[in-house]
């Protein structure tokens, strides 16, 4: 398993380890280990003047039961969390490689894609700066990008069980995610009418403005959520 950091609950455990471990050389009636006499740590490991077969008991107890505790609960927790990330990060590349252009995107399931990470977000700024100058309206990853929405919706509503599985602060922000595609997605019928109508212009915002409002949001959701998941 790949843990990219330590959480904090893992190192009040560790801490708390170590605290135990040391309650528990000072509880024991065992001689001090000789490499530690002379030390400035011998003080520190030396034992008290009478053991406490109770207190060190205790602390064998909880030592074992956080180490059954890492092993059996904790670490398989980690890797189920990062198998849902990685799920879930699938899911927003294909949002993401839309704006590629490609015209059978639509048609792309997000198992094939690789993860959104943080080497994204040039991409991502890229793309906010052509929506900022209107150089997306007309263009085919606008329309790649109606298309992946009108497919998908349902598909973002059914993984954020997943995402808020993971924490509350992911679950809000898919959440968040998944309004803004969803409301691309069922508007795409309209927008689609009334581009083809006009004749595709390029420059030309057939959405009034609602693809601007909801795709600077999906835009800035994502860099909230790579920040997230540093």
């Amino acid at each position: 398993m790949k843990i990219k950091y330590m959480d904090k609950k893992l190192i009040w455990v560790l801490l708390l380890c170590f605290f135990l471990l040391l309650v528990y050389l000072k509880a024991t009636s065992d001689p001090l280990l000789p490499f530690l006499k002379g030390t400035p740590l011998e003080l520190i490991f030396q034992t008290w003047d009478s053991g406490s077969s109770l207190i060190k008991d205790l602390c064998i107890g909880f030592l074992v039961s956080i180490i059954f505790w890492i092993i059996n609960i904790y670490i398989p927790s980690k890797k189920i969390i990062e198998a849902k990330k990685e799920r879930l990060n699938r899911a927003l590349f294909l949002i993401l490689e839309a704006f590629e252009g490609n015209p059978f995107h639509h048609d792309k399931h997000y198992i094939h894609c690789r993860e959104l990470n943080i080497m994204d977000l040039d991409a991502i700024r890229i793309i906010k700066t052509s929506l900022d100058n209107k150089k997306i309206h007309g263009s085919l990853g606008e329309k790649s990008f109606y298309e992946i929405c009108n497919e998908s919706f349902d598909l973002f509503k059914f993984l954020s069980i997943a995402a808020n599985e993971i924490s509350p602060s992911h679950g809000a922000l898919w959440d968040s995610i998944t309004r803004n595609i969803t409301v691309i997605g069922r508007s795409y019928d309209e927008w689609f009418k009334i581009r083809a109508d006009d004749g595709i212009q390029e420059g030309v915002d057939y959405s009034s403005g609602t693809l601007w409002l909801n795709l600077t949001e999906i835009l800035e959701s994502l860099e909230k959520w790579l920040e997230l998941n540093k």
